[in-house]
């Protein structure tokens, strides 16, 4: 998970945990710096002038005592005793802090970074250094109830911890020089606070205010949103939908074709399916999790009954969550699979499963009930508070008020979210030009050029959540590039690809043989940038032969499928997610001869495939594969079968990841090792077994001059001789 700070050295990760647990108190800031004069061009006299003159009215300071929680290094001292303060705001720090940190020229010491930009080269600096009192003395202070206090004392300890290396307390009479400075993102309204301790514990800080707050003018972000169905967060909704229109990254929501069937809106307590015939015009669409099965979705059956009217008591909760939204929204149709698409019928499937890109592409918005487990459970009900509660401090505005500021940690991660495990939702995500996320703390917005707590609240959003987006060029109105056009889109597109299958393979499906399919509508998305390119069982031809370098992540965490759904070089031929991928050709050592699938349904090329070959030359060695060790050795070197724990002292020449777990991986064993790639210092390549009955699949005939065989795993040979090996002659190999 992401932490707020980032100390010198390593701490053991219950350390971390527990700076995570007691961290809750911290902040990070965004203030509309269009709104605000910056206290360090805020002279005296303006100040003096904006302060109230009714003494009567005032609250004066308390005087100082001997619980000193800290001593100010700048020589000033500004309290301003005649300022009124509401005695609810004056109970939350104590009077040294009132004196110190929360005094007029004190807080304008800590904001003065604020007023600059730092670079990488030139990191921000300064703000308001003092020193503390002997520990002993801070934590009288902390029994007193300050909430500044309370901060100050836990980031020592975490300090003091990382420093000893112990859970010692620090000694009684020791001090410490602390830092606070706001600091400002560059490009960015952000500000983040940082409490520097002994110039290296730098832990960061969010902040928010109420709308009702004095602060209010000058600190633009508010809690997160958690009335998510009231009136007040459709507006904030449509409001960001406007600013999407001025986003230069962001394609332009326009009418478009409506899909084969929408549920129409219009009356939330009465729906029916709307049979468009070609019609345009704006749509939502809904991405969920079913969970459970849905007795009542259409079916030809009902699909008559259904075009008169739904009865909304056989609507799933989601479902009637989702409509609700579409019609605050403005918009009259709402696309769901469970209604939209006819459930019984396989060619209705097919051919609405090969329009996914376009439905969720072209919709308007889409709608992810992302906290939803099953489609029983809705989306719109208010969310609970947020745990920790965070911390309450004085916020001392330009204008002579004194407000409030809620403190969050910064870098605090957004909830794991149910609609993030399935592998469908992906790419109705990653298609949709703008999508209303509701999330299970709040409700978020996201585009091409946003991802952002509806509302602008900082905290809680992780800045991967949603990613990766796909690059700007897929939803250019003419997504059309040549292959190489521009070498920053090419390798823009690479990576997002390779991206898309690492997030893609770690997800699941409630049907493994739509490993493919799932994924369909996004690759041919990419087939508008690469229309050279051939997608074959999960390939692009202009990546191959590097694309055939993918390796598992966990490998034996699942077994070999029983069914075939691809061909053993194709990642969709097994379960689980991709490590890492090779997709430049960079010092590759071998040519493909032949790459062709067979797919199931000729009206997908992007779906399921019945069989595929793959036919190459390249240098091609024995080896023996010691699959308990994951270490490969030039054939006798060691012996074939049992494992024996004498092998472990043998000398391997290399390691294998292999692709599942399977009865050819219980044992040493001889297998075959085709080299594809030399980094330089090592060899690359995939491990080979000839092949058995029923492993061929159905379709491309393959050569039976060529010896056939299936990939199981994936080689590095780091120890080998790599001149005897590379001297050998090239011969075909034939993939299934």
């Amino acid at each position: 998970m992401a932490l707020p700070f980032a100390p010198e050295g390593s701490v053991s990760c219950i350390a971390w945990q527990i700076v995570c647990w007691r961290i809750a108190k911290i902040l990070k800031g965004v203030i509309q710096e269009s709104l605000i004069r910056p206290f360090s061009q805020l002279k005296e006299d303006e100040v003096s002038q904006a302060l109230p003159r009714d003494t009567d009215q005032s609250v004066p300071f308390p005087p100082k005592s001997d619980q000193t929680i800290c001593e100010s290094t700048t020589g000033k001292s500004s309290d301003l005793s005649s300022y009124p303060i509401d005695p609810e705001i004056q109970k939350l720090v104590c009077s040294s802090c009132w004196s110190t940190v929360f005094s007029v020229d004190s807080f304008r010491a800590a904001w003065a970074v604020a007023d600059s930009t730092p670079t990488a080269s030139e990191p921000a600096a300064g703000g308001l250094t003092f020193v503390t009192p002997p520990w002993e003395q801070m934590q009288r202070s902390v029994d007193l109830m300050c909430e500044w206090c309370d901060l100050v004392c836990e980031q020592i300890e975490f300090y003091y911890h990382h420093k000893t290396k112990t859970r010692d307390s620090p000694p009684a009479d020791m001090t410490f020089s602390l830092t606070v400075r706001f600091e400002r993102s560059a490009g960015e309204a952000a500000l983040c606070l940082k409490l520097v301790v002994e110039d290296s514990w730098t832990p960061a800080y969010m902040i928010h205010t109420a709308a009702d707050d004095s602060a209010m003018p000058y600190i633009a972000t508010r809690e997160v949103v958690r009335q998510v169905n009231a009136p007040t967060t459709y507006d904030l909704a449509m409001g960001c939908i406007d600013d999407c229109l001025h986003h230069e990254r962001c394609p332009p929501p326009q009418r478009a074709t409506l899909p084969t069937r929408v549920i129409d809106c219009t009356d939330p307590a009465q729906p029916w399916l709307f049979i468009p015939d070609g019609a345009m015009d704006f749509y939502a669409a809904l991405s969920y999790v079913w969970g459970e099965s849905q007795p009542h979705s259409t079916t030809t059956k009902n699909l008559d009954s259904y075009i008169a009217g739904i009865d909304v008591g056989c609507i799933p909760k989601t479902i009637c969550d989702a409509i609700t939204v579409t019609h605050q929204l403005g918009l009259r149709y709402l696309w769901v699979d469970a209604f939209c698409i006819i459930q019984d019928s396989k060619e209705d499937k097919a051919s609405e499963i090969a329009q996914m890109r376009s439905i969720f592409r072209n919709a308007y918005i889409t709608i992810i009930a992302a906290c939803a487990r099953k489609v029983s459970e809705g989306f719109l009900h208010d969310r609970p508070a947020w745990y920790p509660t965070p911390s309450t401090l004085p916020f001392r505005c330009p204008d002579g008020t004194v407000g409030t500021m809620f403190l969050r940690p910064s870098g605090e991660p957004a909830p794991a979210e149910p609609v993030n495990t399935r592998a469908w939702c992906l790419e109705e995500r990653v298609l949709s030009p703008r999508s209303l996320i509701y999330s299970s703390h709040t409700v978020q917005y996201e585009c091409q050029s946003k991802h952002m707590n509806l509302g602008g609240a900082p905290n809680l959003v992780d800045p991967q959540d949603g990613r990766p987006r796909l690059p700007d060029e897929v939803f250019a109105p003419a997504a059309l590039l040549v292959d190489g056009q521009a070498n920053e889109v090419h390798q823009g597109m690479r990576a997002a690809w390779e991206e898309i299958l690492r997030l893609y393979t770690a997800r699941e499906l409630t049907k493994p043989r739509d490993r493919l399919l799932a994924l369909s509508g996004v690759v041919e998305q990419f087939h508008q940038i690469w229309p050279s390119s051939r997608y074959v069982a999960g390939l692009w031809t202009h990546q191959l032969p590097g694309s055939l370098l993918w390796s598992k992540s966990r490998p034996r965490e699942h077994t070999r499928p029983k069914k075939y759904r691809a061909p053993s070089w194709s990642w969709a031929a097994v379960d689980g997610k991709i490590a890492s991928t090779a997709i430049t050709n960079r010092g590759v050592i071998c040519s493909i001869i032949r790459c062709e699938a067979v797919l199931a349904r000729q009206g997908n090329r992007y779906g399921e495939v019945t069989s595929g070959v793959l036919m190459l030359s390249a240098v091609v060695r024995k080896a023996v594969w010691d699959p308990v060790e994951c270490e490969l050795f030039e054939i006798g070197e060691a012996q074939v079968g049992p494992r024996d724990e004498s092998q472990s002292e043998r000398g391997e020449i290399g390691y294998v990841t292999p692709d599942a777990e399977e009865e050819v991986s219980e044992g040493v064993c001889e297998v075959s090792v085709v080299v594809l790639n030399d980094t330089g210092s090592t060899l690359l390549g995939l491990v080979l077994v000839p092949v058995t009955d029923g492993e061929v699949g159905s379709g491309p005939a393959v050569d039976q001059d060529v010896t056939i065989y299936r990939r199981v795993g994936f080689f590095t040979a780091p120890f080998c001789d790599k001149e005897a090996w590379l001297s050998a002659q090239s011969q075909l190999v034939q993939i299934v």
